[in-house]
């Protein structure tokens, strides 16, 4: 621990130091944040996300959950993140509420980033369950309003915006496993930002992780943002200010004995709550750096051009496969069905998935967003190709489109059959993706970092 902590002080004064200083009249940084309760209301029964083979409707409220809205400027642009405790927002879905955000606000898209927090213990707001028909459907419509209103009105309160310092820690945590290899890759890394006002009080604060919020399994019928929640609420009463999660990538990361209770929630909560409650702070530079890039990662299908016929072929080849998942023959039919309806939709691409990734650096720290849900491997290689550079590395940000195996997993393959062979189906991609996108995935996020420094 106390190497880790030297290493990051060191990577502090590096920035305080080796960069540029701050010109006389640079314009220091303001920010504007505000949150909201999504929670479910008395008495409503939703369908809970996440698990499979979780058949029945929620049947209470272990934790609230929210929005959480962080609106930074320079003066002259702004930047929207959206954070929101539920686990997942079809990419279609996160442009349709980045849209309405951008239309109201004026804002271009680009800067809008809509995050989740990823867990498991919150109501579906994508799939049948969320249309006209289903009981999640109320829920869906109040808690679209709920987001972009929040959004919309953070933005626009100009008198509300407030100059700002960034402090930013590190330290480890022991809560989280390899959830397909016992001897797998772990990124046990923890990051936290705060934002504090000039008056020296906390506006609002990041913690950073690659760890599902899965504590509370498929047996678990109650809302909550799962260890995370239990977590940041012990740390805004020691903060002084609302705490959010930025999750990592955490696609091949579970909880330590994987999906168990709330009890098991609340003791890797309070686990985390214990590595984050003594971390040491230490100021980033103020030069008013806002620097945002946006780019798309061509990830490759495994064949060069997807086809009708190659979707009908493979749906043949797979669908009598034994697998987990008890409707795995009417999936693909589904699946098949869905791709060859919206064959000639505008947009539609059979030469690669396109993946969305962003690279904000606020004064000198950079905050790294990706879709989808990419294994732990590309943020630690990312940081390590950054070694100077303080990196927090989000998944889950503008639609949840597909899981990225790492080269490993593909190498392995045991245990990651889902994720490199059977996801596309339900996360209705036309086809497998190559095992050459890993290099793909890592030299876009590697070019997207790069051109924000």
């Amino acid at each position: 621990m106390k190497t880790l902590k030297i290493l990051f002080i060191l990577a502090i004064l590096f920035h305080t130091s080796c960069k540029k200083n701050p010109l006389p009249d640079a314009s220091p940084l303001k920010c504007n944040y505000s949150s909201a309760d999504i929670s479910t209301l008395e008495g409503e029964q939703v369908s809970l996300a996440g698990f499979s083979d979780r058949k029945e409707l929620s049947t209470g409220i272990h934790l609230k959950i929210r929005t959480y809205c962080l609106v930074i400027t320079d003066g002259q642009q702004k930047v929207c993140i959206v954070n929101n405790d539920l686990m997942e927002t079809s990419p279609a879905l996160a442009s349709e509420i980045r849209d309405r955000i951008a239309v109201q606000t004026g804002l271009d898209r680009k800067y809008i980033l809509l995050n989740n927090l990823h867990t498991h213990s919150a109501p579906r707001v994508t799939g049948t369950w969320a249309e006209p028909d289903g009981p999640n459907y109320a829920y869906k419509l109040r808690t679209v309003e709920t987001i972009v209103a929040n959004a919309v009105n953070t933005i626009k309160d100009d008198k509300a915006f407030r100059e700002f310092s960034l402090e930013v820690g590190k330290t480890t945590t022991d809560i989280l496993g390899n959830r397909c290899e016992k001897e797998g890759p772990v990124d046990t890394d923890v990051y936290a930002a705060r934002f504090v006002s000039k008056d020296g009080k906390p506006i609002c604060a990041i913690i950073n992780l690659a760890c599902h919020p899965v504590c509370m399994g498929p047996k678990s019928l109650l809302l909550s943002s799962d260890y995370s929640g239990y977590a940041r609420k012990e740390l805004a009463k020691k903060w002084g200010c609302e705490v959010f999660q930025l999750t990592g990538a955490a696609g091949n990361m579970d909880p330590a004995k994987g999906p168990q209770t709330y009890e098991y929630a609340e003791q890797c909560g309070s686990s985390l709550y214990l590595s984050l409650s003594n971390i040491v702070f230490f100021a980033a530079r103020k030069d008013g750096t806002l620097k945002l890039f946006h780019n798309v990662s061509h990830l490759p299908y495994a064949i060069p051009e997807v086809t009708k016929e190659a979707v009908i072929a493979h749906a043949e080849a797979i669908k009598h496969k034994k697998t987990q998942f008890k409707t795995f023959e009417e999936d693909v039919e589904r699946w098949k069905k869905q791709i060859l309806d919206e064959w000639d939709l505008p947009g539609k691409n059979y030469k690669s998935l396109d993946f969305d990734m962003t690279a904000l650096n606020i004064n000198g720290v950079i905050f790294f967003f990706s879709q989808g849900e990419p294994f732990c491997e590309y943020q630690m290689e990312a940081r390590s190709t950054f070694k100077r550079e303080i990196i927090f590395f989000a998944g889950y940000t503008n639609g949840q489109n597909a899981y990225l195996a790492s080269k490993r997993g593909y190498q392995v393959r045991t245990g990651y059959e889902y994720e490199i062979e059977l996801m596309h189906i339900y996360t209705k991609s036309p086809y497998p993706l190559s095992e050459t996108m890993p290099d793909v995935y890592q030299a876009s996020t590697t070019e997207t970092i790069s051109k924000v420094l």
